[in-house]
């Protein structure tokens, strides 16, 4: 009896293995991708752009679920509804809810190691994107037709211009200056 235990034991434990080996091993053939959003204030609502690329070496990726996710609730990220979205050509972008769905048409799908960028217009800024915000799913196909894959979509904030910051360091020199001038004479 120990050794028809001990047989079953040692077969189930190298099922599991085998396994667990296959489903890494199919994982890892899978949907991989990483993106960046950037916003830009305008007329009262903020522009944003998000580029996805897929770092897949073999996978195409058909469609991508912009904040959101199939399994951690409460599954849509953005502070608010977008305002419309726009994919380029041979993409469409539907806004669903407070995420944005994008889906490649017939023959456009997104080949291992290239770039797209999609955009879309809302009244939040880019400081609100924070926390979840950035959730995400690629798939191979359309929308939830297979498994998929994880991303997040990290926020760029643009770095303040060289004009910018020349202005700042002038204006307080400036102040700095005057503040010298006033504690002297009233020194004096």
């Amino acid at each position: 009896m120990k050794v028809m235990l001990k047989s079953v034991s040692t077969s189930l434990f190298l099922y599991l293995l085998f396994t667990l080996g296959t489903a890494c091993s199919l994982f890892a053939q899978g949907e991989t991708a990483t993106g960046q959003v950037s916003g830009q204030a305008s007329a009262g609502a903020y522009d944003y752009t998000i580029t996805l690329n897929n770092t897949s070496s073999s996978v195409s990726i058909g469609s991508f679920w912009y904040a959101w996710t199939p399994t951690i609730a409460p599954f849509f990220y953005l502070p608010s509804d977008p305002t419309s979205a726009l994919a380029p050509v041979g993409w469409t972008a539907s806004p669903v809810a407070n995420s944005i769905q994008f889906t490649a048409g017939s023959g456009v799908s997104l080949a291992p190691g290239q770039s797209i960028q999609f955009q879309y217009v809302a009244g939040f800024s880019p400081a609100q994107l924070t926390g979840m915000a950035g959730y995400s799913y690629v798939y191979s196909g359309g929308i939830e037709a297979d498994p998929g894959a994880f991303l997040n979509v990290v926020t760029t904030v643009p770095e303040p211009s060289s004009a910018a910051l020349l202005l700042a360091g002038f204006l307080g020199l400036t102040f700095a200056g005057r503040w010298k001038l006033k504690k002297s004479a009233a020194a004096s």
